[in-house]
């Protein structure tokens, strides 16, 4: 085995426990990032269209992060979703927003996002963004609620 090999299979590995819940209200984006999310070996626990999907879906798979988008289907919009898992489930969150105005961004701020990446998206900004937010959550002080 190569040392190229073993830190892919290293790197696939640790990636691979890493859970991930979607909420998108797009389902054809949502499959999307999906599959990005699977070639790049995270595990997808679920898609969630709305605040009580993804609260259900929290709580039943506790992911160890949310990738929210800002729009969803019904009366609250992620931002409010976010805070919402946070502070109940502990439950942190990265956006994946086409909304990035200044007053979406200031209200999205109040969240303590682990991160956020704009639309349209590249794999490799999503790739960085859920990186460096998993080593946040790694980091003492920065998982839970606060």
């Amino acid at each position: 085995m190569t040392e190229s090999t073993a830190t892919a299979e290293q790197t696939s590995t640790h990636t691979a426990r890493r859970r991930i819940l979607i909420v998108e209200d797009d389902a054809l984006v949502a499959l999307g990032i999906r599959l990005t999310l699977q070639e790049m070996g995270y595990e997808v626990v679920g898609i969630a269209a709305s605040e009580p999907e993804a609260v259900t879906l929290a709580t039943a798979e506790r992911p160890e992060l949310a990738l929210m988008d800002i729009r969803l289907r019904g009366p609250v919009d992620g931002i409010d979703t976010a805070r919402r898992l946070r502070s109940e489930l502990g439950t942190r969150s990265v956006y994946l927003s086409a909304y990035a105005d200044e007053h979406t961004l200031a209200r999205v701020a109040q969240t303590f996002p682990l991160g956020f990446v704009q639309k349209p998206y590249s794999a490799p900004q999503l790739r960085a963004a859920l990186e460096l937010a998993f080593r946040r959550l790694s980091q003492p002080g920065e998982s839970g609620t606060a």
